[in-house]
């Protein structure tokens, strides 16, 4: 019986280290297999960011073929369909409009976190792009003392399509010196941003043909043209391909204000003839006509300024010749009729010092004559009289006893009546004072005596 049990324990025991042996085996499988996974995943993600960040020399050899942006819109928009067909079907309206709420806010949020960590991450580079998808306008940031892309430094004309982003983040992931698009038409200097959205130059025919430019389509840069890829003039386009490395962060957004520089303007070469209106005027190839006959109209608009310059200088030498002469003779002119001025106006100046001697002389007399007063008669008058008829003069007023005569009446004064003299000159007025006799003042006293009595 204890045997029994014994097995029985020994049998449990095994059974069940068994399965942990199992279990342990399936776990350690799922863990290599996973490490393996992960594993080759790196290996492929080095190996593309390798492809992708060859030399020029190899870049160059790269052909981007791209496919009809409108195509892959069509493709997305067939297969979520169809999965959303068969979720409805297993799902009620409340569930199926609450699962679709959910996937939207999802990816709102996803998208908007895509956009902040590609902010981010693209602090480590030089240069920052934005696409105004309203304006047609290309602007490059640089750093300010932030860190942060706020400072423009170029403007770029471009072209966008129906299906170019208007909103979102983006970070180049590959470039090529000639990109297959779609026609087939080729483009210089791609740099691609999302799926099949790239920037490029203008479309050539040809591929490796720089002289093969679709040139109806150059003189329409600044408007909507593409289906997708952001058109650009071939200085531009190699401009964020030489300087804007993989992984810069590319933002597309709408407004009708053009951007902090503006819009640039754009050469047009429809009219311009062959060979030069198969070229792009900003190419720098070294085979590009437009140099030379820029030079050449340069060239010709000197000369033209030049002769126009030297013409202009011979007549003015003879305008000038001429002008000496009559300069010449107006000054002969002018020094006779200096000179008698000169004497006309010595000759006046004589007479006007006679006339104004004459005149001060005249106006001396008369302010002196203007000056002076007739002495009036004041003997006889009381003293408040003659102050009034001497108001004129500076007058002094003494007194002079009498035994007889009216009292306070003048009886003298100092300057004769009728005799001319300055205002304010001092004359002297006698005043007569009547006093009593000794023996008129006695009786008087007596008098008063008596009353008193």
């Amino acid at each position: 019986m204890e045997e029994n049990s014994k097995k029985k324990k020994i049998k449990d025991i095994s059974i069940a280290v068994g399965v942990c042996v199992v279990v342990l085996a399936c776990l350690a499988g799922i863990s290599i297999g996973t490490y393996n996974m992960f594993s080759d995943n790196i290996n492929k993600s080095t190996q593309t960011l390798a492809e992708n960040t060859v030399e020029d020399e190899n870049i160059e050899e790269e052909v981007i073929e791209l496919i009809d942006p409108e195509s892959l819109d069509e493709l997305s928009e067939e297969q979520s369909e169809e999965q959303l067909e068969e979720k409805k079907e297993e799902l009620t309206p409340e569930e199926k409009k609450k699962r679709e709420e959910e996937a939207k806010k999802r990816q709102e949020e996803l998208k908007k976190k895509q956009e902040e960590e590609a902010k981010l991450k693209a602090q480590g580079y030089p240069y920052w792009i934005k696409v105004n998808c309203a304006a047609n306008t290309v602007t490059i940031y640089k750093k300010d003392e932030n860190g942060k892309f706020t400072i423009p430094v170029k403007a770029m004309v471009c072209s966008v399509g129906s299906s170019t982003p208007r909103s979102g983040v983006y970070r180049t992931p590959q470039k090529a010196r000639w990109g297959t698009l779609i026609g087939p038409v080729w483009g210089q200097y791609c740099t691609r941003i999302t799926g099949q959205i790239l920037f490029h130059s203008v479309p050539y025919l040809k591929q490796n043909d720089p002289s093969s430019l679709e040139y109806w389509e150059y003189d329409r840069l600044g408007t909507q043209r593409s289906l997708g890829c952001i058109r650009l003039t071939v200085a531009d386009a190699q401009w964020i391909y030489y300087n804007c490395p993989l992984g810069t962060s590319v933002e597309f957004y709408t407004s009708s204000n053009p951007g902090p520089l503006g819009k640039p303007g754009v050469q047009k070469v429809s009219n311009a003839g062959d060979p030069y209106r198969g070229w792009d005027p900003t190419d720098p190839d070294t085979r590009n006509p437009w140099p030379q006959k820029k030079a050449k109209e340069e060239a010709e608009r000197k000369a033209a300024e030049e002769k126009a310059a030297k013409e202009a200088a011979e007549k003015k030498a003879a305008e000038e010749r001429a002008a000496k002469e009559a300069a010449e003779k107006k000054a002969a002119e002018e020094k006779a009729a200096k000179e008698a001025a000169e004497k006309k106006a010595a000759e006046e100046k004589a007479a006007k010092e006679a006339a104004e001697k004459k005149k001060a002389e005249e106006e001396a007399r008369k302010a002196e004559e203007a000056n002076k007063v007739m002495v009036p008669d004041v003997r006889n008058m009381t003293k408040t009289q003659a102050q009034q008829a001497l108001k004129d003069l500076n007058f002094k007023f003494r007194e002079e006893e009498s035994y007889t005569g009216t009292d306070g009446v003048v009886i003298k004064q100092s300057i004769a009546p009728g005799t001319k003299v300055n205002k304010q000159t001092s004359i002297e007025i006698t005043i007569r004072k009547v006093v009593k006799q000794e023996d008129d003042k006695e009786n008087d006293k007596n008098t008063n005596d008596g009353n008193e009595e």
